[in-house]
Order: C-alpha cells, then structure tokens, then sequence
C-alpha cells in the first residue's frame, strides 16, 4: 500500500514543502510510482503512491476538494465504492473515482462519523480548514499502519516511525521539538 506522512505546526509557524518533502524520503519503498505535496499555512500533507487498484492509476494524492477548504492524503483500498458513490450523491463512471475522492465525500457528507461508513484497509488525514481541525482515521482492525507524535508546538503523523524521525532529527535546527531517548 501506499505512504502518508505530513505535520500541523500548532503554534503557527508555516509548514513548507521541503519538510514535508523530507519526511516523504524515507516512505519511497511504500509508493514507488508518484508523490505528492500539499501545505497550506502551518498544515503540510504528503504522500507515495503505490498504483494497487484500476481506480488508483488516476489518482492523486494529496487531493483538495473544489472549495478548497477540505484536503486529504490516505493510505486506503475502499470496499464499498458503489455504495459511498450512491450515497453521497457522486456523479460519473465508477473506475474514474478515487478512493480519497470517497473519503472526501464520506466526511462532506457524515463528518467524523465517515469511517464508520468505510469498509476497507485505510489510513487517512482531512485537514478542514473551516474547523481548523486534523481529523485521522483508520481502519477498525488496523491494518493500514499509523503513527503519530503529539507535543504543544506540533502533530507530526507518517505510515512509518522513521518518516517522523525525520523531525525529531531537525531538533538542533531549531524545529522545536524536543524528543526524549528512553533508557532501562
């Protein structure tokens, strides 16, 4: 499956690209076919495609939807399409409508009730910039991968450990976080 990776700086400072870019480095056996970036003020969000299903050959990832106001990046094979494509009203051929498409529409349409409403394999991150709110999910049995690190300053969140050691190492850099080694 594919890699997600990305960071909300909470104490405002901007994101930018090559952060987010850095913490995609080390997730490039998870999605060796395309990666994406998507930042929008102290948000960054970021992505590595493995091409896995008909439907993800067209996709790409991070995805905002048309207002702009709604942004995900996801690890996720979704199950149920036809069903989340006839309930949240969404129009045209089947095979053209990606998997974050129906995760937009899922939580446009349910909010943070949309993953009960997914049967899959999934792992994902919508920033909504209406809320000002990082809303992640995965899927109940876990079996897409998902970690994170929560502080004051930051939300750092990655399929893999490494993808936030990538920060932690920029600590003498001034990144502001501040990791502790963990001794017997």
């Amino acid at each position: 499956m594919s890699g997600i990776a990305g960071l909300w700086w909470l104490d405002g400072r901007a994101a930018n690209r090559t952060e987010v870019g850095s913490m995609l480095d080390p997730l490039i056996a998870r999605g060796p076919d395309a990666s994406g970036l998507w930042v929008d003020g102290s948000v960054g969000l970021g992505h590595r495609m493995l091409w896995t299903t008909p439907e993800s050959l067209n996709e790409t990832l991070p995805l905002a939807n048309p207002a702009g106001n709604l942004a995900v990046t996801a690890d996720a094979r979704i199950d149920n399409r036809d069903e989340l494509i006839s309930d949240c009203g969404i129009r045209g051929p089947a095979s053209n409508i990606s998997d974050s498409q129906l995760i937009l529409a899922a939580y446009e349409k349910w909010g943070e009730k949309c993953p009960e409403k997914l049967f899959g394999d999934f792992a994902f991150v919508i920033w909504d910039r209406r809320q000002q709110a990082l809303f992640c999910a995965r899927d109940g049995m876990g079996v897409v991968p998902f970690y994170y690190h929560s502080s004051r300053d930051a939300f750092l969140f990655a399929s893999e450990i490494k993808a936030l050691l990538v920060i932690a190492a920029k600590r003498d850099e001034g990144s502001g976080l501040h990791y502790q080694e963990l001794r017997r």
